[in-house]
């Protein structure tokens, strides 16, 4: 690598100088040639900056001509380094004598400082590479984020591509909860560009629909500040086994309010299952107030052409999405239908959870759900009709979400 600078990148961005002894590089301002001092700066060895200011005096006049002693240190931004707490690791310093504006000019360092500026950013990649969201802790949050919520959070979720704690906002004590998403990660599993804060700000103010309060985002990271609702309907179902018919209704015309809210919208969620819808109780424990659709993770716009990225839950994944032919806004009308009959059977349509993906997919793709024998003659006429026309191997002759309303199921 070539020992010219480029001074955009002179601003160190490791840690403050406390204890630790940081190696910074000295450059005479304005002298494109001088290749500069090497020094080690810490408060053990200077008491203060003037004592540094006067250490580097002396330093440069061995190599260059001064007009006077050096009297500030700057950046090549121009911002001054007024305090040692000032200084980074393997900081690009200009040094300027009095009344001296700084000069933009193309810096060179000298060959040892600069393989040791390459050394410590190859360490910090592979520092950042290596950082997963399993190893993250709150306080590695942004400033922004923790400047809106209580300091006070509690990890609810925390794996490779997820992180979700659980917290109150600092201004109106409202509960929320914070996700924090590898961008990258996830648009590999979604196979498009991640884009949850994009479609939730999109289909913002719909009663049905979880709420997007707050959002800030880095290079590698988004952060989503987002409403808290008491759990999902994973969760209800655990505590308290199928759902009668009556529950169930109320939580598919919410969850069809939503879907034909995006579905108008252009956009597709491709991940409706139970763990995505999430309820609100009333103050009578299980009593549904409101069910809304969450976890807009692999949501996607839908602009005409058929889709063939294979992505979600294999459980609830359609057919066409599966076979790869080409998919459009049918696929939530599966995964609907799909978790329709999870909700009054308490098991899968067409395979279980705990089996491989292949034989998962086998199964969605050799024919119609089979209902378990003590259920099909309890369920009603008009929740099997409702089923039979979302769990349709042809997305051309599905029930799409905006007919629902024709079902006597949802009417009753």
């Amino acid at each position: 690598m070539s020992d010219q600078f480029t001074c955009s990148a002179s601003r160190g961005v490791g840690p403050p100088l406390h204890k630790k002894a940081l190696r910074v590089c000295f450059l005479r301002n304005g002298d494109r040639h001088f290749k500069g001092v090497n020094m080690v700066v810490s408060q053990a060895r200077f008491k203060d900056i003037p004592a540094l200011l006067q250490e580097v005096t002396d330093s440069l006049k061995r190599h260059v001509v001064l007009r006077s002693a050096i009297a500030n240190f700057r950046r090549t931004d121009g911002s001054h380094l007024r305090s040692l707490s000032c200084f980074s690791e393997t900081d690009i310093v200009i040094c300027c004598c009095k009344n001296e504006e700084v000069v933009s000019v193309n810096y060179s360092i000298n060959k040892d400082f600069q393989r040791m500026v390459d050394s410590c950013q190859r360490w910090r990649q592979r520092r950042s590479d290596s950082g997963t969201l399993e190893c993250m802790k709150s306080l590695d949050l942004p400033e922004a984020i923790q400047l809106y919520i209580e300091s006070h959070i509690e990890p609810v979720v925390q794996n490779t591509r997820t992180l979700i704690y659980r917290g109150k906002t600092r201004a109106s004590q409202t509960k929320c909860i914070v996700k924090m998403v590898n961008k990258q990660t996830q648009s590999n599993d979604c196979g498009d560009t991640y884009m949850e804060a994009e479609v939730l700000r999109q289909l913002q103010s719909h009663p049905n629909i979880i709420e997007l309060m707050y959002t800030v985002e880095d290079e590698r990271y988004m952060y989503l500040v987002l409403e808290y609702l008491d759990c999902d309907m994973q969760e209800v179902i655990q505590q308290l086994g199928i759902l009668s018919e009556a529950c169930a209704r109320s939580v598919m015309r919410c969850t069809v309010s939503a879907l034909a809210h995006m579905h108008q919208l252009q956009v597709i969620h491709r991940d409706i299952k139970p763990e995505n819808l999430r309820v609100c109780f009333t103050s009578d424990q299980w009593n549904f107030k409101m069910v809304k659709v969450a976890n807009f993770g692999l949501a996607t716009h839908y602009r005409g052409s058929k889709l063939n990225v294979r992505c979600g839950t294999p459980c609830y994944m359609a057919p066409e999405m599966i076979a790869m032919l080409g998919y459009d806004y049918q696929v939530d009308s599966w995964s609907l239908g799909v978790t329709l009959f999870y909700m009054l059977c308490g098991k899968m349509p067409f395979a279980t959870a705990c089996e491989n993906e292949k034989k998962v997919y086998a199964a969605i793709m050799s024919g119609g759900p089979t209902y378990p024998k003590d259920m099909k003659s309890v369920m009603s006429p008009e929740a099997t009709q409702l089923i039979d026309g979302l769990l349709v191997s042809d997305p051309s002759y599905r029930v799409p979400i905006a007919d629902l309303g024709q079902y006597q199921f949802l009417a009753l």
